[in-house]
């Protein structure tokens, strides 16, 4: 009876579509990365000997098997894994965990890692966590275009400008950084200055570890983002091997947090802070900059710990300041794992937080509802219905708007492309490969085929392209559209990448977002184009026992008569058109 009285919390909770507001890539099957780090966040020995004797890992391994199907034990798991490949796997566990967008931090630089762009295949929305001391270190790296030596203040100029270029009309930027390791020290130039001459001089490729740079780059970045109300996710407790646990308490960043440049920022601790979960809910609950969010915890504590963990955060923090994330990486099983944790755990808390009195049914619901979702819809200011997407490396924007079932009714998928010299080209594919293969790992296509002329199939002198080098052409499904004169094929425009989520720099496609993003960014202004299609309607005669095709018509300009002698084609075309959302203003007869 107990249980039923709890059935609308529990129907609300497993029906609400989550945002999980930090997570990381998926990496290959052939990824040097063991399957078994899934389970752990430990390495060598104590991940291959002792993780699998943890509560979290027994635990987990149960739900993938459930879900897959399969024995609980890890060799079955894998061999179901191989079974079924990757696309599979990935879009099985993304189904059951039911996403409605995902922030990927691509800072996290593991073997063999898919881009940001090939997330999208899965469904939900992805937007960009940018990890700003990998920045800091490509920046260094790159050095001076002129070839001289960095200073703080030519590295803070140039970190400044590539900071400010991230946000992009329409799209989600969140700034990330793992800082805390003992108190965050406000530093002076001049230990800065020194700081850096420290960093080049340890040769490249840099890795910033000095205290006092990362901690000049954070301040530095803080204030950036909150000139520009961009949040910053910073990472407290446990979940970075490098990081000494002692120094890593959230509490740590009090001097910053009393700092009248920052009660204005937006600052999320993530993974809960734990084991610093209390001082964590403290903060939220006496700066108004500060906010929570709990992935890691769930689903790498045993049961009874998640559910301390987050009852922890509740004890003080306001539930509108505490969001849900997977910290989801490399396997999609992480992504799922932490889901289907994160439900169970929060409805237990819930459920407790109603038999304690401090909750009802109703304000538990809406707790739900907040943490799973709308808290990080607005905190982070998504719009899910959009599917923006940040390709990696090459931050170029466009709509992803992937197929949730694929039809039936067709045969063929043509991927078109369109040359430097403006001839439309296509390359088709049957219907199971292009859905299955083609569209997240594109097809391949010589590099010189950019570089042929309109009469000619080899590459024009002087172009540089040849034969040799590969860009994939990558669909992008927001141009997929039933051919409405041929049954039975769709046709998609294609992306030019060097790999999936690496646009190459010849795509005319990638040239025109980053020019129109330079006519936004530096001149406010907005391209609308639009084009007029001329076109001649000829019909056949035979004069002298030979075929002959001529003019329509040749009753002059805008002539009505005109018009009407072609209306039953015209509305054809028209029909065609509009079946592709490719909007007519007008149309007329020429001369």
């Amino acid at each position: 009876m107990e249980m039923d009285s709890f059935a609308e919390l529990r129907e609300a909770i497993e029906s609400i579509q989550l945002v999980d507001a930090h997570a990381h890539n998926i990496v290959s099957f052939d990824s040097t990365l063991p399957f078994i780090s899934c389970f752990s966040e430990a390495a060598g020995d104590a991940l291959l000997l002792h993780a699998p004797h943890t509560l979290s890992f027994k635990r987990s391994l149960r739900d993938i098997a459930q879900l897959y199907g399969c024995e609980p034990s890890l060799q079955a798991v894998e061999g179901f894994r191989k079974a079924s490949g990757l696309q599979a796997i990935a879009s099985k566990c993304f189904e059951a965990a039911n996403f409605s967008a995902v922030l990927i931090d691509d800072g996290l630089k593991l073997d063999k890692m898919f881009g940001i762009d090939w997330h999208t295949t899965l469904g939900p929305t992805i937007h960009r966590v940018l990890r700003i001391e990998h920045l800091a270190e490509q920046i260094l790296d790159e050095g001076l275009s002129n070839g001289s030596t960095w200073t703080l203040q030519k590295f803070t100029g140039t970190f400044k400008e590539n900071l400010k270029s991230y946000p992009l009309p329409n799209q989600t930027i969140i700034l990330y950084i793992t800082i805390l390791n003992d108190a965050l020290l406000l530093v002076s130039e001049k230990d800065a200055e020194e700081a850096l001459a420290d960093l080049l001089n340890a040769g490249k490729p840099v890795r910033i570890t000095n205290k006092s740079f990362i901690d000049y780059v954070f301040v530095l970045s803080l204030e950036i983002a909150t000139s520009v109300d961009l949040p910053m996710q910073i990472h407290t407790g446990f979940g970075d091997i490098d990081l000494d646990l002692r120094l890593s308490s959230p509490l740590h960043l009090r001097q910053l947090l009393e700092d009248n440049r920052f009660k204005k920022s937006r600052i999320v601790l993530l993974h809960a802070s734990y084991p610093y979960s209390r001082e964590a809910s403290y903060l939220a609950s006496v700066y108004s900059q500060v906010y929570l969010d709990f992935g890691l915890a769930i689903p790498k504590l045993s049961f009874q710990g998640m559910v301390s963990s987050v009852k922890e955060l509740l004890d003080l923090a306001p539930i509108k300041k505490v969001m849900f994330s997977t910290d989801g990486y490399a396997f999609p099983e992480t992504f799922y794992l932490g889901a289907k944790g994160a439900r169970k755990v929060l409805f237990s808390v819930l459920h407790d937080a109603c038999k304690d009195g401090d909750l009802s049914m109703a304000e538990a619901v809406e707790a739900a509802q907040d943490i799973f979702a709308q808290n990080a819809l607005r905190f982070y200011k998504l719009d899910v219905a959009s599917r923006y997407v940040i390709c990696n490396d090459a931050q170029s924007l466009h709509l992803a708007d992937f197929p949730e079932k694929v039809p039936d009714d067709i045969l063929l998928v043509r991927l078109v492309w369109v040359d430097t010299s403006g001839q439309h080209r296509c390359r088709v594919i049957p219907r199971k490969r292009f859905y299955d293969v083609v569209k997240t790992n594109g097809v391949g296509l010589a590099q010189a085929s950019m570089a042929m002329s309109s009469f000619s199939d080899g590459p024009s002198d002087g172009s540089n392209l040849t034969a040799v080098g590969e860009t994939r052409l990558m669909p992008d499904f927001t141009t997929k559209h039933k051919i409405p004169w041929v049954k039975q094929e769709e046709m998609v425009l294609a992306n030019m990448h060097l790999k999936p989520g690496n646009p190459w720099e010849y795509c005319p496609r990638e040239t025109l977002r980053k020019v129109c993003s330079v006519l936004k960014d530096e001149f406010n202004l907005v391209i609308n184009a639009g084009f007029e299609n001329e076109f001649f309607l000829l019909k056949s005669v035979l004069r002298d026992g030979k075929e002959e095709w001529i003019p329509f018509d040749s009753t002059p300009y805008c002539s009505t008569s005109g018009y009407d002698g072609a209306t039953l084609y015209l509305h054809e075309v028209l029909a065609c058109l509009q079946s592709l959302n490719i909007p007519v203003e007008q149309v007329s007869e020429g001369s």
